[in-house]
């Protein structure tokens, strides 16, 4: 028993170790914090070229309760298409915003800009708000 003890607190000492090293990895210094506010910074400051990408809008995606007006059904509904409930797919559906359910191997990345688009209208109908 004491050895099975021993190995877990070993393993959540390594998990501890390894994610204070990755976010102190992640937080600027603040050396390089004092060199961006140098005058001499500024002056180096020329226009940088952004490649123009097509990046899809950005669409309000939080998490909601939604009621189902047939059976009264509480459901949370995020924003990810793979984790909703069915009757919020046949709603979708039902409502007009998709042509039909689906399938998680179906789903790129145009079709999750449709539906994200979609589960951000049916999350505002007072149809389905809980």
């Amino acid at each position: 028993m004491s050895e099975i003890f021993f190995i877990l607190t070993v393993i959540y000492a390594a998990y501890v170790i390894h994610n204070s090293y990755k976010q102190s990895k992640h937080q600027p210094n603040e050396v390089k914090a004092h060199k961006i506010n140098q005058p001499q910074a500024i002056k180096n400051n020329s226009p940088k070229k952004i490649p123009h990408a097509t990046k899809a809008k950005k669409i309000e995606l939080r998490t909601v309760f939604m009621k189902n007006p047939h059976t009264g059904e509480q459901a949370k509904v995020a924003s990810n298409y793979r984790m909703v409930k069915r009757w919020v797919k046949e709603a979708l559906v039902e409502e007009k915003l998709l042509d039909k359910i689906y399938k998680n191997n179906e789903l790129n990345e145009q079709s999750k800009i449709i539906i994200a688009e979609a589960l951000s209208i049916i999350k505002a109908m007072d149809k389905y708000k809980a």
